[in-house]
């Protein structure tokens, strides 16, 4: 590629029209998107999509402000040029000026196009990208690649295997189970103890997944088993769908967890408070007054802010305590530790976050409040966003999976029984197309919750670990009777079984891995 033309691509500007700026401002108003560009880029890859050229503008068509190439296109203007360059035929001698004129034809008919579907939509998100998803052409001009092969998305039924064997103990028979059919959860807890295989049974699994259903993937990585200098290590196998590996610490999550002023009162003050509550579940006795002057600077930050990172709500908060004649406290401290360690940035809105696949390591997080509090954030933000989206479509009774969501070490939560975010993700995200996996050490790290939440697990498979009374009484709900401690221990569970509660089936012990 002609980097002169490249650079001038980087630095020149591109307009929209005025109908596509304000479809712009309509977009990022309904849902929530960050930057223009998001809008923008939407609207152009809508008409990339379609087969026939878009008509050239009229020499007296009004415009509006524009964007620098290098935001409109950003890390990917390699992609975009190529895309755009052939679709329009450029040739040699082309000018940057006739890329320029294309851009901003598909722009104005992308608007066009995306407010056609919106309309079409009724105005919801999900159908909005079920519409564009479905209306993309199948070939020629400006076509997606069809997936094909093993990789290619399941259209109903995902059946998962119990580790690489799953066989039965007793009868060596092979063993899966359906993960999204009529009313069965598609929610599992692993537990077992260090060095059972418990965390790379579940991977397998969580790969089966996502090889079915496409769906992406979030993976919270506590200790960094997955990462190692930066880069995915060999303890994940090759994945199906991209995925981005994150050390907090060395770089930030991209997550902008706040909504926008624009969403309501309602939605704002419950984001307020559950962001709050998550804060101070890590705090030491923060008090009613220290609650209350936290909410009050969340909610000032998400109401008149431009600035939405967390270092900004330390501040807010700072600038309240030293009004009320107040020295930093508790709250003060653990939003500092967040900032000066850069956790979060506000870089994604949760739509375009959760649309794509991560890793998250948080092995260079010394503290375990701090690693647990940004566990809670994340967890947060997932329920939030997908709690708010309306149910995943059904496909011959079997439910379509938008997200996989693996926590890994999942007991530095577990255990704390104001976890909202992980009860509401077990109980009420199911219907969301949403299938989260638990992996623990034992049966007593759910001692700290409801009853009803393991009741919702649809599968717990469980390798030889340690259990209190209250660990075993909090699983016989999902079991379907009384334990016994036994039933858990080495004595019953050799190397590579697991006793295990499958959906519609008696508890059983399954030959998940051989010993080498």
């Amino acid at each position: 590629m002609n980097l002169e033309f490249k650079d001038t691509v980087w630095k020149g500007q591109f307009k929209p029209t005025r109908d596509a700026y304000e479809m712009e401002a309509k977009l990022k108003a309904k849902f929530g998107l960050t930057h223009r560009y998001d809008a923008a880029r939407l609207m152009i890859g809508r008409s990339l999509a379609d087969p026939e050229p878009p008509p050239a503008l009229a020499s007296n068509t009004e415009f509006d402000k524009s964007l620098p190439g290098e935001l409109l296109f950003g890390d990917d203007l390699d992609l975009w040029l190529c895309s755009l360059i052939l679709d329009a035929n450029l040739g040699e001698g082309a000018a940057v000026d006739h890329l320029r004129s294309h851009v901003e034809a598909h722009w104005a008919r992308g608007a066009q196009l995306v407010r056609h579907d919106l309309e079409e939509s009724e105005g919801d998100a999900a159908r909005l990208i079920m519409r564009l998803a479905d209306g993309l052409p199948e070939g020629g001009r400006g076509a997606l690649p069809v997936v094909k092969g093993k990789n290619a998305a399941h259209p109903g039924e995902i059946r998962v295997k119990v580790g690489s064997v799953s066989k039965t103990l007793d009868k060596d028979e092979p063993v899966d189970f359906c993960l999204n059919g009529p009313g069965n959860s598609p929610h599992l807890a692993l537990m077992g103890r260090t060095r059972s295989g418990k965390t790379t049974t579940g991977i397998q699994m969580a790969l089966s997944i996502v090889e079915q259903s496409r769906a992406p993937m979030l993976l919270i990585d506590p200790q960094g088993t997955f990462i190692t200098d930066g880069k995915l290590n060999d303890k994940l196998p090759a994945w199906p769908v991209d995925i981005q590996p994150i050390e907090v610490g060395q770089q930030p999550i991209p997550l902008d967890f706040l909504p926008h002023a624009n969403v309501g009162h309602i939605a704002i003050q419950n984001a307020c408070m559950t962001l709050r509550d998550s804060i101070c579940q890590c705090c030491k006795s923060p008090g009613n007054l220290m609650q209350s002057r936290l909410l009050s600077s969340i909610e000032q930050v998400i109401t008149t802010g431009d600035d939405r990172s967390l270092r900004s709500i330390l501040q807010t908060y700072e600038q309240r305590l030293e009004i009320d004649g107040q020295q930093t406290d508790s709250i003060a401290a653990r939003l500092d530790e967040l900032t000066r360690l850069r956790c979060f940035a506000p870089d994604m809105a949760p739509a375009d976050f959760f649309s794509r696949s991560w890793v998250i390591s948080l092995m260079h997080i010394q503290s375990e409040e701090l690693k647990r509090l940004v566990m809670l954030l994340l967890l947060d933000s997932t329920a939030m966003h997908f709690l708010a989206q309306p149910e995943a479509q059904l496909q011959d009774g079997y439910r379509q999976m938008r997200q996989v969501v693996v926590i890994d070490e999942a007991r530095k939560i577990l255990q704390e029984k104001k976890s909202e975010s992980v009860i509401q993700l077990v109980t009420r995200s199911a219907a969301k197309g949403v299938s989260a996996m638990l992996l623990s050490q034992d049966p007593s790290d759910f001692e700290g919750q409801d009853y009803d939440f393991t009741t919702q697990l649809g599968a717990v498979i469980s390798f030889c670990c340690n259990q209190t009374q209250r660990g075993l009484r909090s699983l016989t709900g999902v079991y379907g009777r009384k334990l016994l401690a036994e039933e858990f221990s080495d004595s019953h569970l050799d190397p590579g079984v697991a006793f295990a509660k499958l959906p519609n089936r008696e508890a059983m012990r399954i030959r998940c891995w051989q010993p080498g």
